[in-house]
């Protein structure tokens, strides 16, 4: 996923947590407008971690990846604060579009 990212988004830094604790910690101190988030982290509820960027940053675009697109999960993924989802399976189709109008919504 890294790879691809750098990829495809040549103008942009991408930052890549190996945990939850890591990823908090990058939120607060990088402030990126976009957060992908991965719903089943190995330390904790990536449903927490998401509430806990919605606290600290308002304003990040935070996007929630998992297999899973259950009605129930979905439910799950916006009762957390995330502003989408996408799941895994089509993160190389859907992940770039939903930035471009991530971006037109805030420019």
């Amino acid at each position: 996923m890294r790879t691809w990212l750098e990829d495809v988004l040549t103008d942009r830094r991408i930052l890549i947590a190996v945990n939850a604790d890591e990823a908090l910690r990058l939120a607060v101190e990088e402030q990126p407008a976009h957060i992908l988030v991965e719903t089943n982290l190995p330390d904790a509820s990536g449903f927490e971690v998401i509430r806990q960027i919605r606290r600290s940053l308002p304003d990040a675009r935070v996007i929630a990846t998992n297999w899973y697109e259950s009605r129930f999960f979905l439910e799950r993924v916006r009762s957390a604060g995330a502003d989408g989802f996408i799941s895994n399976h089509k993160l190389h189709t859907e992940l770039l579009p939903f930035l471009k109008i991530s971006e037109d919504i805030h420019s």
